[in-house]
């Protein structure tokens, strides 16, 4: 094996190794989200899959690079085209792909539980503005007496 698909398989590996890590706090954000966390909590969560974001765009960049040099694409075609040479990548990719999936229906369905928690909020906001008027709280952040 060259060592150019070498390096390719180590950034395949690092990404799985990542987007392992980004399942894990997706899970995390999962529970938290369940059982009303403090807002605190949920930005320490929300910087956490930001840096994963970051990071993972990183490698996906170095992962298209080194197939390039190797002379396939980046896209579905290349990397089919990639495996086909050099029959060591397929665990590898097939690895990632699966790990991608999981992480995207998990970023998914948290994202429909904030939808659910945001909803509500207005909900109840919007009753209290229609109890009270819309100057819900005074200039010192404390609610107004209607």
């Amino acid at each position: 094996m060259s060592t150019e698909v070498e390096a390719l398989l180590h950034c395949i590996d690092q990404q799985s190794a990542l987007v392992r890590e980004f399942i894990q706090t997706l899970d995390e954000e999962s529970a938290l989200l369940l059982d009303s966390t403090p807002n605190e909590t949920l930005e320490a969560l929300t910087q956490r899959k930001n840096d994963y974001a970051q990071r993972l765009g990183d490698l996906d960049r170095e992962r298209a690079q080194r197939l390039g040099r190797l002379g396939f694409g980046a896209d579905r075609d290349g990397v089919e085209a990639a495996v086909f040479a050099h029959p060591p990548l397929r665990d590898a990719f097939d690895t990632l792909l699966e790990l991608a999936g999981r992480a995207s229906e998990l970023n998914r369905r948290n994202g429909q539980i904030l939808d659910v928690f945001l909803a509500s909020n207005r909900r109840a906001l919007d009753t209290l503005r229609g109890l009270m008027g819309e100057n819900l709280y005074d200039a010192k952040g404390r609610l107004s007496r209607p």
